[in-house]
This record gives C-alpha cells, sequence and structure tokens, in this order.
C-alpha cells in the first residue's frame, strides 16, 4: 500500500498543476504562451535545469558549431521545449489542427493498406505530443508510454491523449498491447531515441556508441510489419508539420541480430538528418549515451 504522505505529495503536485492551467486557459493564449515562453528561458536556459548537459551533448555532436551557436541553439531548444509544452496542455485538438499539416502522409496510408499495422519509429523532436491529433487525418494510433511516477499526472495526460481516439499502451505491457494493436490494423508510435542502458543495443548514434532499445525492428521484422518513421516538426513560422517518410519493410527477413542491428542503422539514418538539419528541435537534455560513452569526461 502507498504511503499515505507519497498519495499526499503527488496529490498536492497535482492540483498545483492544474490550478496553474486553469490559470493559463483563463489568460489569453498569447499571454500564456508567452508566460510558459519566459518561464522556460528562465529556469532552463538562465538557471540551466539541464543546460550544461544539453550543452556538453551539442558540443560533442555539433563538432562545426561555436561556442556562441551552441548557445543560440540552447534558448532555441528551450523555446521548442516551451511551446511543445504550450500546445500539448493548453491547446485543444482543434487549434493543434489548425496550426498543423502533414507530408508524406501517403506512406502511412500505403502501410495501413498491408493490412497488418505498422509501427511509427518517432522521437523526442519538435512537438512529439501533438501527434494526438493525427487519428483526425485518418491515421487509427496508438502509443507507448512510460508510466510516470505521480499517477495523477499519468492518468491526466493519458485523458488528453486519448482525447483524439488514441489508444495509450503501458510500456511494461507493450508486447501485448502492440499485438493487440496491430492486429486492429492501427499504426503504434514508438519513441527510438531514448537510452536503453546496459542491457540494449549498442550502436553509433549522431557519432558516439549509444545503448538502443531495439523492440521497433525486432516486432517489425518478427510480425512482418513496416515501420513508418514519423516526425513532428516546427517551422519558422511555429507551424507544424508531421513528416511522414518512406516505410522500412523487410517481409522476407528473419528478425535475427544482424537484421535487427541493420533496420535499426536505417531508423538512425532517418533520424540523425533530422536531428542535425533541426537540431534545436532535439530533446539534448536527456542523457542519450549515458550507458555506452562518456560524453562529459571532457568538457569543452
Amino acid at each position: 500500500m502507498p504511503d499515505l504522505r507519497y498519495i499526499v505529495h503527488n496529490k498536492i503536485e497535482y492540483w498545483g498543476f492544474r490550478l496553474f492551467l486553469i490559470t493559463m486557459k483563463s489568460l489569453p493564449r498569447q499571454l500564456s504562451r508567452a508566460i510558459i515562453l519566459g518561464m522556460f528561458q528562465l529556469v532552463g536556459y538562465r538557471i540551466g535545469i539541464r543546460r550544461e548537459v544539453a550543452r556538453l551533448q551539442m558540443s560533442k555532436v555539433l563538432i562545426d558549431r561555436t561556442s556562441a551557436q551552441i548557445r543560440l541553439l540552447l534558448r532555441s531548444m528551450y523555446r521548442n521545449m516551451a511551446l511543445s509544452t504550450y500546445e500539448s496542455l493548453l491547446l485543444t485538438n482543434e487549434q493543434i489542427l489548425a496550426i498543423s499539416s502533414e507530408q508524406g502522409i501517403i506512406h502511412a496510408k500505403s502501410a495501413l493498406e498491408l493490412g497488418k499495422g505498422a509501427l511509427i519509429a518517432t522521437a523526442h523532436f519538435g512537438s512529439w505530443e501533438a501527434a494526438r491529433v493525427l487519428p483526425a487525418l485518418g491515421i487509427p494510433l496508438a502509443v507507448v508510454a512510460k508510466t510516470q511516477r505521480n499517477v495523477y499526472f499519468d492518468d491526466y495526460n493519458n485523458r488528453v491523449r486519448e482525447s483524439n481516439g488514441v489508444v495509450v499502451i503501458d510500456m511494461k505491457k507493450a508486447l501485448r498491447g502492440i499485438t493487440e494493436q496491430l492486429r486492429l490494423n492501427k499504426m503504434v508510435a514508438i519513441l527510438v531515441d531514448q537510452n536503453a542502458g546496459s542491457k540494449g543495443l549498442v550502436m553509433d548514434f549522431l557519432g558516439y556508441p549509444a545503448s538502443h532499445w531495439k523492440g521497433v525492428a525486432k516486432m517489425s521484422l518478427r510480425l512482418k510489419v513496416p515501420i513508418v518513421p514519423t516526425f513532428a516538426l516546427r517551422t519558422p513560422e511555429d507551424k507544424l508539420i508531421f513528416r511522414f517518410e518512406p516505410m522500412i519493410y523487410h517481409p522476407d527477413w528473419e528478425d535475427t541480430e544482424a537484421n535487427i542491428l541493420h533496420v535499426m542503422q536505417e531508423i538512425d539514418t532517418i533520424l540523425e538528418s533530422y536531428i542535425r538539419q533541426y537540431p534545436e528541435q532535439w530533446f539534448w537534455v536527456h542523457k542519450r549515451w549515458k550507458h555506452s560513452f562518456d560524453m562529459f569526461k571532457e568538457s569543452n
């Protein structure tokens, strides 16, 4: 049974959060947007929550950028995080759709026409939570999500995700949940840019060895379903583009380690191209190389 103090702490946290949301929603949209932008610049860039982690990782990967350029990228990264938070928490599905367009949705629909369902390989990039509106574009969607520490936050976030018909799959029960949704010919979104720890598949990512969750490749090969890399890209005008890449599909391949590695490399190649082209839109505050390479051994 959970400790009473733990429950009370979580409830206080949650209701403080809800009060903040109610306050923000009562304000004109441009004002609430400006407040959230200011908060992220203050807490993230000025005070420096995870700023040094992001700076060091950027400096190691983006070796052609000067220190001044890295600082500008950091500011832009926190700005993107702020706008993504604003969009996911304060905008309705209709408001998100009003600022969104799609490119390459034919790739997703072609994958679904195979009748086996499909996997979406995506990342903490752009405004990834805004993808909850994809069912309105004709994409039946399920997402794999990790349970958050605070169960009240978790329930709230899942209700928001489900508000447009998205099915949320608990990561702890991912295999069964993914299989069930694929049988219903849905697309299942999986984040592929998270550190997989000591048991993950270690391979190059942005020039350094990184531990990968290989489940998306293994399931694609074992179940003979396509993978469609998909990203919620932010434009310079702060619009969103849901960009679907051509499917990765090898129905004749077995799920050998060599084939799994090959599929993961295909996914990484696409993801890396997005990160290098739009570095400010990736979640650099995550310690992506934590279990495979010491990115912080030498300071820049």
